[in-house]
């Protein structure tokens, strides 16, 4: 038994074609490179987000903490001050060791010098050892840390349409409150008490 299939094939010129089918890519997501420089925060934009999330980040922690942000900062910077005046101390340490090392052994020295019969008494005489000189340092003060920044004083709504009106004397209520987010009502209110 055979049956009969119709085929039915549209065809379209070339002009027709795009103007029915779309071929632009959609579905790769790329970006364009002006869509990802216009993406990227400047550094102003940066350190205000930094100043506004101050508190929210943490103090301590491998990543995403106030000290993982010093760690790298000064790994890139190559910021070793600390490390300069450590390493004099430490030499100044290891001198004054050697200093008493050799003043012992000398007083030990002197001890053994001495011949002490059985029977008597032997005074032993003081021995001076000479303070070292001492050895200055000029550390310079560390740079005062400026305080964290202030968190920003959230305005009332009230403020804000108390400075709105001051922006834009002129303008439209309907924009006004699209614009600050409140009601016509609570504008036409504080219009009305503050005589703007």
């Amino acid at each position: 038994m055979a049956k009969n299939v119709n085929l039915n094939k549209n065809v379209f010129n070339k002009n027709t074609y795009p103007k029915i089918i779309d071929t632009k890519f959609k579905s790769l997501g790329t970006k364009t490179i002006s869509e990802q420089i216009s993406e990227t925060p400047s550094a102003q934009e940066f350190f205000n987000m930094y100043n506004t999330l101050f508190f929210s980040i943490n103090q301590f922690g491998p990543t995403e903490s106030h000290e993982f942000l010093i760690k790298t900062s000064s790994e890139y910077i190559n910021y070793d001050n600390d490390s300069e005046i450590i390493k004099l101390l430490q030499a100044e340490i290891a001198g004054l060791r050697q200093d008493l090392l050799e003043s012992q052994q000398a007083l030990a020295d002197f001890m053994e010098s001495i011949p002490t019969p059985e029977d008597t008494k032997v005074e032993i005489p003081e021995v001076e050892i000479p303070e070292p000189a001492p050895i200055i340092i000029n550390i310079p003060e560390p740079e005062p840390t400026p305080p964290p920044p202030a968190k920003p004083k959230t305005k009332t709504n009230e403020e804000r349409v108390i400075e709105d009106y001051q922006t834009y004397p002129k303008g439209d209520k309907g924009k006004r409150a699209k614009r600050l987010n409140l009601s016509k009502s609570f504008i036409k209110e504080v219009k009305k008490a503050n005589n703007l």
